[in-house]
């Protein structure tokens, strides 16, 4: 039988991970630095969690994406990074406060030209962007509540072949381990994900778990 790795072996796997795979530049740095200094909640995701929203992005050969919660703007550069010249992010931020760190995260990168972010009630603004559909990829990292919504939403509005993901998958062994509505709310996620029959669904276990699921073709 397998040894079961301990937390101390998958922190240095993730570091081993970070340094073969991962350049998070001093913009990067600089967006998480003001992240803290400005007080943001701390559930961004990670150097090695962006690196593989950017591979999602090669993989399905995204132009246009939408990110669900755009905190200080660090996911949304990896992202943007990612897209071609003529691609396009809509990161949706509920927080006037975030969303200001955001436009300057985005202009400090240099992404600023293919990101349009708006501020609001995220299912509001996931309404307005239906004609501009379909979309490559949808990535949802907000309230966890909402999952679900944002879940149905994606698969009406991604092209066959499109992907929808979701940070947090794993609620950092809570969703096995359940303590809070969060919690439950994820799981509850994971499970539609899986039933869902219009998905390729999966979780990639990396970092706090990304779900990922492939919208099928049309029969």
């Amino acid at each position: 039988m397998a040894d079961i790795l301990s937390d101390m072996t998958r922190a240095r796997l993730d570091e081993y991970v970070d340094e073969l795979f991962v350049e998070e530049d001093d913009a990067l740095k600089a967006i998480q630095d003001e992240a803290n200094r400005q007080q943001l909640p701390a559930i961004s995701v990670r150097a090695f969690e962006g690196r593989l929203l950017q591979m999602l992005v090669h993989m399905v050969g995204a132009k246009k994406v939408i990110e669900i919660g755009a905190l200080a703007g660090y996911s949304g550069v990896w992202l943007a990074r990612a897209l071609p010249a003529d691609g396009k992010l809509y990161t949706l931020e509920y927080s006037s406060k975030h969303a200001a760190v955001s436009r300057a995260s985005f202009e400090q990168a240099g992404v600023h030209d293919r990101i349009e972010l708006i501020e609001g009630r995220a299912v509001d603004s996931l309404a307005k962007l239906v004609d501009k559909g379909p979309f490559d990829l949808v990535f949802i990292d907000a309230d966890k509540g909402s999952y679900p919504v944002y879940l149905q939403w994606a698969i009406e509005n991604l092209r066959p072949g499109g992907l929808v993901a979701a940070h947090n998958a794993f609620r950092s062994g809570k969703v096995i381990d359940q303590q809070s509505d969060e919690d439950r709310a994820m799981d509850a996620f994971n499970r539609a994900m899986a039933a869902e029959s219009q998905l390729e669904s999966f979780i990639l276990a990396i970092g706090d778990g990304m779900a990922v699921g492939v919208k099928k073709a049309s029969i």
